[in-house]
């Protein structure tokens, strides 16, 4: 079950970089691919290193929040997903349509963190065993990681290609479900 949590948990995290990525694939003219490439790598290494950083940090809380995990991660996903259903129909159409030219270092670093903050809290759910349980071995922790990372990388590079192909896709459908799925999981996480 673990598994199919964290492919879920991946793909949710994954949604504002692959919005992110389409939009940008909508108006990079210059370097397509290997702008996508960067992107790509920066987003999904973010979305990777995150989550360790949140399981660092809430490996040092466990054990006074241990009895209340459950409803924190209600809160914590119900407060993410909340963010994402009501910044998919907050945003103006031309709003992420910044430049027409590839993204620099800091552009990129930035993006990154903009987009993979999510990640953190989910690292922490994951420290204080409500995603995937308390006994996770490092090395589960690594390999969900990883896999939230790889997921991360593959969609807005998929999304970067398809951009122009799908100009029409109303985005904000994909990330109002996003929002809905995790809200879902932090309910699944009170249920016995």
């Amino acid at each position: 079950m673990f598994w199919l949590e964290i492919s879920i948990i991946g793909v949710i995290l994954a949604m504002d970089a692959t919005v992110y990525a389409f939009s940008y694939g909508l108006v990079l003219r210059q370097k397509r691919a290997m702008a996508a490439l960067c992107l790509a790598f920066t987003v999904g290494f973010y979305q990777f290193a995150m989550p360790l950083i949140g399981y660092g940090c809430g490996s040092l809380i466990r054990e006074w929040v241990a009895e209340w995990s459950p409803w924190i991660v209600l809160v914590v996903f119900s407060a993410l997903g909340g963010n994402i259903i009501r910044e998919a129909w907050s945003k103006d159409a031309d709003e992420e349509k910044q430049s027409s030219m590839p993204l620099g270092f800091l552009g990129l670093m930035l993006v990154g963190i903009a987009t993979s903050i999510d990640a953190l809290a989910v690292g922490g759910c994951m420290a204080i065993g409500s995603i995937g349980g308390a006994d996770l071995s490092m090395a589960d922790i690594l390999l969900g990681c990883g896999l939230i990372g790889l997921i991360t990388f593959l969609l807005p590079l998929l999304s970067f290609g398809s951009a122009r192909l799908l100009r029409s896709l109303p985005t904000q459908w994909a990330e109002t479900l996003a929002g809905l799925l995790l809200i879902g999981l932090g309910v699944k996480n009170l249920l016995p």
